[in-house]
């Protein structure tokens, strides 16, 4: 059996590996348009900040391909998939039979159209290590940065630039940072606590024109303001990565469409990870969960279906984030919304809690430096419990495994009843 893998992040990886669980004869082929074995791609940030070291960006080494006899094709772009002949073209000009193939491209960075900006020099993403070792290297003590984006992508490269830059302006088109996931509460605490540590914020505002030919010099913003910028990193947001499939003529929406065991609508082609639309638990619609545990979890499954038959359904998912900022934590899941009536709203110094409660069950939280019980609420999410079961109210503050019944207390221990 000869199986292909297009992508060696945290789905391609967990696809091999449980491929080689279940088949230790056949050949594995991971094609990857990255230099690099397998890393960590949310420690990009603190390898720019200089907290993690460049050997220690990897969580898979060189030993893990071999030891499994993995041959990883790195620094090769998959270009062509066909279908009919089974086999999938290289810019290499090689061609890689398969029996069965993942689709495991993830996401690209979204790059608006901006007057102006062209391929210069002094522009750049945030999503890979290769494009954060190229930051790295090209910023100094007098680099005045400006970021595209206030979301996640956007905070987490001004906080790795931290210190290390004259200037720091985040820009964002919405009123509030991480507009997709907090409400105006959060999101102003959030702000608030990162304008402490010199990093400016213009929102309500996008790029009206970049100014430079080989290098930017300065942008025009769309209130007619101008900033001088001689980095300007580009973080407005992701998108599946799903050219590959659309030219196979693999069924796509806003993603990749898969059926319960993750193969897509081309017999014998899986797909896993941030490419694919996966079922959201909670608001029961398909949608895109780019989060590195749902790719691993797909990817485990993917890879286990392709060597044994399509034995396991996907796993469930919901959103979930967890992050820091300066030392703030941050953890939020499921729907967040807005907040109304039913939700329980507690805001203390630098804290917040708000729990998004509908039909007597837990939809959603926001944890900011109060995150201590955020394993209780993912497990009342997760198991959809009527809270009305539960032994007290789930508004207190210092809740702990004692809000479950007492019969089903040991069931949570232990993961069984005794």
């Amino acid at each position: 059996m000869k199986y292909v893998i297009i992508g060696n992040s945290a789905a391609g990886v967990n696809a091999a590996e449980a491929i080689r669980k279940n088949d230790a004869k056949g050949t594995v082929t991971i094609i990857s348009d990255e230099e690099f074995s397998a890393y960590g791609r949310p420690l990009i940030s603190y390898y720019l900040e200089g907290k993690v070291k460049a050997e220690n960006m990897f969580y898979r080494d060189d030993n893990f391909y071999k030891s499994r006899n993995i041959n990883a094709v790195l620094n090769t772009k998959a270009e062509k998939i066909d279908v009919k002949n089974k086999t999938v073209s290289a810019n290499t000009g090689k061609k890689y039979a398969y029996d069965k193939l993942l689709i495991a491209t993830g996401s690209v960075p979204f790059i608006p159209q901006t007057q102006g900006l062209s391929n210069q020099e002094n522009v750049f993403t945030f999503l890979t290590y290769k494009e954060s070792r190229r930051l790295k290297e090209t910023i100094n003590k007098k680099s005045k940065v400006v970021i595209v984006g206030a979301g996640l992508i956007g905070l987490k490269a001004a906080e790795g630039l931290f210190g290390q830059v004259e200037s720091i302006t985040v820009l964002d088109l919405a009123d509030r940072v991480m507009a997709s996931v907090l409400d105006k509460s959060a999101g102003a605490l959030i702000q608030n606590h990162i304008e402490r540590n010199d990093i400016d914020f213009k929102l309500g505002v996008s790029v009206k024109e970049v100014i430079g030919q080989s290098k930017v010099s300065k942008i025009v913003l769309s209130d007619g303001s101008e900033l001088l910028c001689d980095i300007l990193i580009m973080a407005v947001g992701v998108r599946p990565n799903v050219e590959l499939a659309k030219g196979a003529g693999i069924k796509i929406n806003r993603a990749i469409i898969v059926d319960e065991y993750l193969q897509t609508s081309q017999k014998d082609i899986y797909a896993a990870g941030d490419c694919v639309e996966s079922w959201d638990c909670l608001s029961n619609v398909c949608k895109i969960l780019a989060l590195w545990p749902n790719a691993s979890n797909q990817g485990e499954t993917a890879g286990y279906n392709m060597s044994a038959g399509n034995k396991q359904k996907a796993p469930v998912a919901f959103a979930m984030n967890a992050i820091s900022f300066f030392g703030l934590q941050l953890i939020s899941a499921g729907i967040i919304g807005q907040a109304d009536k039913d939700s329980i709203f507690d805001i203390s110094s630098n804290k917040l809690r708000r729990l998004n409660i509908v039909d007597d069950k837990l939809i959603g939280y926001v944890l900011i430096n109060d995150q201590q019980r955020a394993g209780i609420y993912t497990a009342l999410i997760n198991d959809k419990t009527k809270l009305s079961s539960l032994e007290y109210d789930i508004k207190a503050k210092d809740i702990g495994l004692s809000v479950y019944p007492k019969e089903s207390r040991t069931c949570k221990i232990w993961g069984k009843n005794q």
